[in-house]
């Protein structure tokens, strides 16, 4: 009989704390944010970093292909399957300078996941902008970039490809972007979602 009642008392103890356990960052973050956040995102994110890129959005949904292409989306990646590039247009005549576009590809478990700039700029910019990519990843294990769905197409090595309009990256020392918002302070908060709206909507 004690030790049935030894059981029982644990089972109790165990289940009470499993009540009072705080959720974990992950769980916080999807509480209040469930479709910022694509995969894990390594302890790099805040509650700010997901409400900044609700603002002006035209609907927050789960990641479909071809569903939103308005609301940016955080992915990351291991900094051993990421990289960023610029890719020349050579000299343009109409602005009289070298252009170039500015683009990352990374792989996760859904395949390459390409992220091209929205548009072409001077190709010093670009030069400029890896610069800061390689100060902001030197020493670190990941990398959360966000942006906008573009298309899936065929990859090279048979898989798919899933393409996006890159606005920004983050690491533990801090996001860089390239022209898009990386805090609400940055921001008129009257289009975004932010925590606690987010909580009073569940």
């Amino acid at each position: 009989m004690r030790k049935i009642a030894g059981w029982f008392f644990a089972f109790f103890f165990f289940s009470f704390s499993l009540a009072l356990a705080k959720p974990t960052h992950l769980e916080k973050l999807r509480s209040l944010y469930p479709y910022g956040l694509i995969g894990d995102d390594y302890g790099l994110l805040t509650v700010e970093d997901l409400a900044v890129n609700t603002c002006n959005a035209e609907k927050l949904t789960p990641f479909v292909s071809e569903e939103n292409g308005a609301y940016p989306y955080w992915q990351c990646f291991s900094l051993r399957n990421a990289k960023m590039r610029c890719h020349s247009l050579g000299y343009d005549p109409t602005v009289k300078m070298e252009t170039g576009y500015l683009f990352i590809e990374a792989k996760n478990k859904n395949g390459l996941q390409s992220y091209l700039a929205r548009d072409a700029r001077d190709i010093r910019f670009c030069n400029e902008f890896v610069q800061d990519w390689k100060r902001t990843t030197r020493g670190e294990k990941f990398v959360c970039v966000a942006g906008s769905f573009g298309r899936v197409q065929p990859a090279k090595d048979g898989h798919k490809e899933t393409d996006w309009v890159f606005e920004k990256f983050k690491t533990r020392k801090g996001c860089v972007s390239t022209g898009t918002e990386c805090s609400l302070t940055e921001v008129s908060v009257e289009g975004c979602l932010l925590p606690g709206d987010a909580l009073s909507g569940m």
